[in-house]
């Protein structure tokens, strides 16, 4: 059968309540024997008083030998205590000189003329005592086993003359009346002050225990909340942590296990993100391969077809769209795959042209606005590919957040060290916490797709040296504004030293 295990919280009442019981009977034990002794020795005191009182006043009638006036004086002495003659804790008995009883309130048990020798042997030994006292002088005899005590007082007449003897005897203990009240009064005032202090240390116990069982509580609730980071942000466990006792050393430890705990997590996060990102670079790695075999097949397909001739200059734009269309494609796998260490052209107008007429027929399908004001840097050379893909990811992401009957404004901007594209739109403002989320790859659509438009984005131009930034909203329309800065300079210094070599198709 397994041990019963109280929990903490209630095991420290119970003790405490334990102790106080256990004080209180000891308590009330030690209060019975002081009082036992108190009134052994108040008995001996007031039984001592009485038969010196009762030698004085016999001593008249002793020598004229009345025994009638000696008994009311005796029986009037016991009369005075009548709770004590119920329990029969007091016994009178008055013996001459001569050994015999003189008078007492109990005749049928001590008649008169009787000689010392019928009486206990505790009277005996303390009459004896007295009539061999010169002077005569009082005595003290206790019965075999402490039962009852015997105190003999000496009637004494003029010239010392030893007259008789009063013994006097009572219990050595306290009366059962004496008892039964004493054990009725302790038991009564014992059970109410118990009773107080068992509730005190009921009370004080759950009080003291109250913070342990509260970081129990936060400690059970750590594994059901969302995130650790939650449970850090517990008022309990934060007001239990500014305690300066051992609860509150508990707390505190518990909360750094807590931050080790979300640091940990965290880091797992990030190493789960740049699996994933790493899975993704494999795959795209796996795709690019596929994709450049088609790529170069209708490459030769638009080559074939100019060298056939009889190509009007409607069919040529359209050739050379798709060409660009079929290169963009080719070197931005390239690119996110860190194959394509050199561009082999600079951005034209006509780059820019070309994602206008690709963006035009989205706009409209999506019954969108758009503004398009994008021109290439006047003086520079900027990689080609890289703007394109920059320019079109964070057009159709502004289009798409825009939605039906949206508005989106793209514009360029230029200064001695920087170009930059801005796109506006009339969507959702975006914050930076969400674009941070966008740009690292972990932010999912409502359907669970990862969208990569923004992480793409982000990548080419930290390859390139630039940066993805929030611009102040333009009011009202416009709440979302993303800028696009590449730096001029560090760009122009990479054209300069590209070749002519195209690049392979795989």
């Amino acid at each position: 059968m397994p041990a019963l295990r109280l929990p903490y919280r209630t095991l420290v009442p119970l003790a405490l309540t334990g102790v106080a019981l256990l004080a209180g009977i000891a308590v009330a034990l030690t209060t019975f024997f002081l009082i036992d002794r108190h009134v052994e020795a108040n008995a001996e005191a007031e039984t001592r008083r009485l038969a010196s009182t009762l030698a004085r006043a016999l001593v008249q009638p002793v020598l004229r030998n009345d025994i009638w006036q000696s008994y009311q004086l005796v029986r009037a002495a016991t009369e005075s205590t009548p709770q004590e003659r119920q329990d029969g804790a007091v016994e009178i008995v008055v013996m001459d000189a001569r050994e015999q009883v003189f008078v007492s309130p109990a005749p049928r048990q001590y008649p008169i003329g009787a000689h010392l020798s019928t009486l206990p042997a505790s009277m005996i030994e303390a009459t004896r005592k007295v009539l061999g006292s010169h002077p005569p002088g009082t005595a003290r005899v206790a019965e075999a086993g402490d039962r009852s005590l015997v105190l003999a007082a000496p009637i004494v007449g003029d010239e010392d003359e030893l007259l008789g003897v009063v013994l006097a005897t009572h219990p050595a203990a306290i009366s059962r009346a004496q008892r039964a009240a004493v054990v009725r009064q302790l038991t009564v005032l014992g059970l109410i002050a118990v009773a107080l202090v068992a509730l005190g240390g009921a009370s004080l116990g759950l009080r003291l225990t109250a913070p342990l069982g509260r970081l129990q509580e936060v400690m059970q609730n750590t594994p059901r909340r969302a995130t650790v980071r939650e449970q850090l942000q517990s008022p309990e466990l934060t007001s239990m942590g500014t305690r300066q006792d051992e609860v509150g050393e508990l707390a505190r430890t518990f909360t750094a296990m807590l931050r080790q705990i979300a640091a940990n997590q965290e880091l797992e996060r990030h190493i789960q993100e740049a699996e994933r990102l790493a899975s993704i670079g494999q795959i795209s790695a796996s795709i690019a391969h596929e994709v450049n075999n088609p790529l170069g097949g209708m490459l030769g397909v638009i080559q074939n077809r100019r060298l056939r001739g009889g190509v009007d200059e409607a069919t040529e734009r359209t050739l050379g769209l798709l060409e660009r269309g079929l290169h963009q494609i080719h070197e931005t796998l390239q690119a996110l795959l860190n194959e394509a260490r050199r561009e082999q052209r600079s951005l034209q107008v006509d780059d820019l042209h070309d994602l206008e007429l690709l963006l035009r027929p989205e706009a409209e399908h999506l019954q969108c606005a758009l503004r398009w004001q994008v021109a290439p840097p006047t003086g520079h050379d900027l990689p080609a590919v890289a703007v394109r893909q920059v320019v079109l990811n964070l057009t159709l992401n502004a289009l798409a957040a825009a939605g039906k009957r949206g508005q989106v404004q793209a514009w360029s901007e230029s200064s001695d060290t920087h170009w930059q594209v801005c796109v506006a739109n009339t969507g959702p403002a975006l914050d930076q916490v969400r674009l941070d989320a966008l740009t690292h790859g972990t932010e999912r659509s409502a359907d669970g797709r990862l969208g990569l438009g923004l992480w793409i984005t982000a990548r080419i131009l930290h390859t390139l040296g630039g940066r993805l930034n929030l611009r102040a909203p333009l009011p009202p329309e416009l709440p979302t504004v993303l800028v696009a800065s590449f730096p001029l300079q560090q760009l122009s210094r990479l054209s300069s030293v590209q070749d002519d070599t195209p690049t392979r198709l795989a």
